[in-house]
């Protein structure tokens, strides 16, 4: 009896002791393929999302860069509606919308503005005059043209800088040599002038959110431009340019492609993203101008407004 006993006893230890430790295997294996098992294709990596240093400071256009370099790692998304606040699609050859939404809407433009203050110092400010990278142009919020102080260019070589990597400072200087508040009311003297009506500028870079037009005057401002002062657009057009040790690299997205013709972007929380763009499309060789005010995805809206003209 005693034998079993013990062996009935023994046999039930036996067996708890093996049902435990089945169940501890169990969970740890499946905490192991868990913690190690990749994401599918339709899991969106957010572990490599950006994440900011309240020490560390961007301009607005390399803030754009790094969320587009992050978007870039997540799965590719079909956007087939525009997501912009306002946008307008024009013909300016033959003068006809093809199609448009809130284009009278006032909005922020963010660096649309150095589009006028292109316009402006190149009318104010000949080519050839010497300007002065001072400390209080160094002192503008982000560096992108990677100026040092007290470096001096000619007016003519900061419009590079200024158009292609969209460099604050460059608009600053511009503005600082010819005195910055009376540089600031001939942008906006400019743009009544042309019947921009309803655009106004606080600033040279458009930093200040308080820099606001509509998709119809930005129409107007850029026909005027490639009317009248052809070698602004030129400028947007080139992928790089080099001025003594300074190389700036056109990061718009459209240069690639045969029929754009030039533009501008721009960023600023306030105003989300912004451009206004050129292309020049069928037989007849019309050239279009796309305005996006306050886009999310602004490559996607471009792409399916084009789709749109005929």
């Amino acid at each position: 009896m005693r034998d079993f006993f013990y062996i009935v006893f023994g046999g039930l230890i036996i067996l708890f002791i093996s049902v435990g430790l089945f169940s501890v295997g169990t969970f740890a294996w499946k905490t192991f393929i868990k913690s190690n098992k990749q994401p599918s294709i339709d899991t969106p990596i957010v572990s490599q999302s950006l994440s900011y240093s309240q020490s560390s400071r961007y301009s607005a256009e390399q803030e754009e860069g790094l969320i587009d370099s992050t978007a870039n790692i997540l799965p590719n998304v079909v956007v087939k509606k525009v997501t912009a606040n306002a946008y307008s699609v024009k013909d300016l050859t033959a003068g006809q919308v093809v199609v448009e939404k809130n284009s009278g809407q006032l909005l922020p433009i963010a660096s649309l503005t150095k589009l006028v203050t292109a316009v402006v110092a190149r009318k104010f400010i000949p080519d050839y005059t010497h300007i002065n990278i001072t400390k209080q142009v160094m002192a503008t919020y982000g560096n992108t043209a990677d100026f040092r102080a007290g470096e001096t260019f000619s007016a003519g070589d900061l419009l590079y800088p200024l158009l292609l990597v969209s460099s604050n400072d460059a608009a600053e200087a511009y503005a600082e040599y010819y005195g910055r508040s009376k540089f600031i009311q001939a942008m906006n003297d400019f743009t009544q002038s042309i019947g921009a009506y309803r655009t106004y500028f606080a600033d040279p870079s458009g930093l200040d959110p308080k820099n606001v037009s509509t998709a119809n005057d930005l129409e107007i401002i850029m026909d005027w431009i490639r009317k009248n002062d052809p070698g602004i657009i030129a400028v947007t057009e080139l992928q790089t340019k080099t001025v003594r040790n300074h190389t700036w690299v056109n990061p718009t997205h459209f240069l690639s492609w045969s029929y754009y013709i030039g533009g501008k972007n721009g960023y600023l929380p306030e105003a989300n993203r912004t451009t206004v763009s050129l292309f020049q499309l069928g037989a007849n060789k019309d050239v279009y101008a796309i305005v996006l005010l306050g886009s999310s995805n602004r490559d996607n809206d471009m792409i399916n407004l084009l789709k749109k003209i005929k």
